[in-house]
């Protein structure tokens, strides 16, 4: 954070506020699904601010079409770990849950403030996102460079699409909602002419990218072992150049804290162990809904992530 994104810092702040209390809420009401939806709205401030002005949005739709008394719809059945988080949100936005206490109140307060963040230029992450792509640019000495950008969510994807395109870059972008034959087509263009592919982990799924060598994680998903997949899809046999990683994560955030103690962690068992045990630690079925609460009690009580890690 910089001086000039003193409102981005206080909209996180704001939202991390409103998940705290609002998944202490749903939990004593057993509300799981909104309590999930909840932790969802943290993912999306970490993203960008266009995606939690898009999910706040969809969110205060709901709540006005909704009482305090009416009886949760429950989503479908699915599998929550084949989906990504796009995926995971969509469903949860369609169907209605009413709202919390005061609930409708603080969305339309968080919103207002999303806005007015949007109108004051783009986001800190995406101002470094783009001195990453000029310093590698130059030290590379390529001006076409490509580089393969991941992010979790479809409005940060649209976002860094038009922001990139702003600063002369050529763009194409995959996701979850495209078939097998749109997706072919979109690694074709990357292969051929754009220089960026923007990314969600769904869209990149089963394409060989091994023509980039820089891959970017705008943001991070919960799961460590996501981001190993992600790298995979350039750090593959056949890949000719040493690949470059940059993860990017706010300052100052729940996530950052979790992220460092996390890693503390598992050089720790590296250590005692002699051999990289990571993967058997974290690439488990049940991984992903581990980290999901790892993160939900980190942001209720951030000041026992060690301790919950350890455990």
């Amino acid at each position: 954070w910089e001086e000039k994104h003193t409102l981005q810092k206080k909209l996180y702040e704001s939202v991390t506020e409103y998940v705290r209390l609002g998944y202490n809420q749903a939990m004593r009401q057993n509300r799981q699904y909104l309590g999930f939806l909840m932790i969802l709205m943290q993912r999306l401030v970490t993203s960008s601010t266009q995606a939690i002005a898009s999910a706040l949005d969809r969110r205060l739709e709901a709540l006005q079409a909704t009482n305090l008394t009416a009886t949760d719809e429950e989503p479908p059945e699915n599998n929550n770990e084949e989906q990504d988080s796009q995926e995971q949100l969509d469903e949860l936005l369609s169907v209605r849950m009413a709202g919390l206490q005061n609930e409708k109140e603080e969305v339309k307060m968080l919103l207002e403030i999303a806005r007015h963040c949007r109108a004051l230029g783009p986001d800190a992450r995406a101002e470094t996102l783009l001195n990453i792509l000029y310093e590698n640019q130059r030290e590379e000495n390529d001006p076409e460079l490509k580089y393969l950008i991941f992010t979790e969510f479809v409005p940060t994807q649209t976002m860094l699409r038009d922001f990139l395109e702003q600063h002369g870059f050529s763009v194409v972008c995959l996701n979850g909602s495209m078939d097998l034959e749109e997706r072919r087509r979109v690694q074709r263009q990357f292969a051929e002419k754009a220089r960026i592919l923007v990314s969600t982990a769904a869209g990149g799924e089963g394409l060989n990218l091994q023509f980039a060598h820089i891959i970017i994680n705008y943001d991070l998903p919960w799961n460590p072992m996501r981001i190993e997949q992600r790298i995979g899809r350039v750090d593959r046999i056949g890949q000719k150049r040493p690949v470059k990683a940059f993860n990017l994560i706010l300052e100052d955030s729940v996530e950052l804290r979790v992220q460092e103690v996390l890693e503390d962690k598992l050089a720790t068992i590296l250590d005692e162990f002699g051999v990289d045990k990571t993967q058997d630690v974290l690439d488990s079925a049940e991984s992903g809904v581990v980290f999901t609460r790892l993160y939900a009690q980190a942001i209720l009580s951030p000041g026992d992530i060690e301790k919950n890690i350890d455990r």
